[in-house]
């Protein structure tokens, strides 16, 4: 009888922990989405569609590129000579953005103290490709052509790095409608 109570308690307590979790998960991106300093990217679109998964934007962006190649040549080097350290497949960069919060320019994070116009930002490979904050832009099945003349994603960025994106815009800055 007492151990069908303690089974009882630790699956409650483990719900419990686990809806905590996904709680403060969720508080945590909230509080980014409302709070987070704005960042602007240039993308590099590929096709948006996805048979499987619906409507969808695959995201590349622009700043990226020249960071991509720089990672890809330092982890050459450093694998060819042995005690050379490597940057890692993830971390952190260094954004400059202008006074309409697009970024002008990227670096890796070597640890020095930002500058007002900067932005710590994480950064991940995945599938050989430099990714910041998302890889795919999802839309309501059907707005393809609408978001085919998405050039920029608008991002929201926590203090631990965290980039969330929130909207799209055309050249001319204006965000597209959902």
């Amino acid at each position: 009888m007492q151990t069908s109570n303690l089974r009882k308690w630790l699956a409650g307590l483990v719900i419990l922990l686990a809806l905590i979790a996904v709680n403060t998960g969720i508080w945590q991106k909230e509080r980014v989405l409302k709070q987070g300093a704005v960042m602007i990217l240039q993308l590099a679109p590929v096709d948006p569609r996805s048979l499987m998964q619906g409507d969808y934007m695959a995201l590349r962006y622009a700043i990226t590129r020249t960071l991509q190649q720089e990672l890809y040549q330092q982890r050459q080097g450093c694998d060819s000579v042995p005690q050379t350290p490597c940057l890692p497949a993830s971390g952190k960069i260094i954004v400059t953005v202008n006074e309409q919060r697009k970024v002008t320019q990227a670096r890796f994070d070597n640890g020095e103290t930002l500058k007002p116009d900067e932005l710590r930002v994480n950064y991940h490979m995945n599938a050989g490709m430099l990714t910041v904050g998302t890889d795919a832009y999802f839309f309501q099945e059907g707005h393809g052509e609408r978001f085919a003349s998405a050039r920029y994603g608008v991002f929201r960025v926590g203090q631990d790095g965290m980039a969330l994106l929130t909207a799209m815009l055309d050249d001319n800055g204006k965000m597209i409608q959902q």
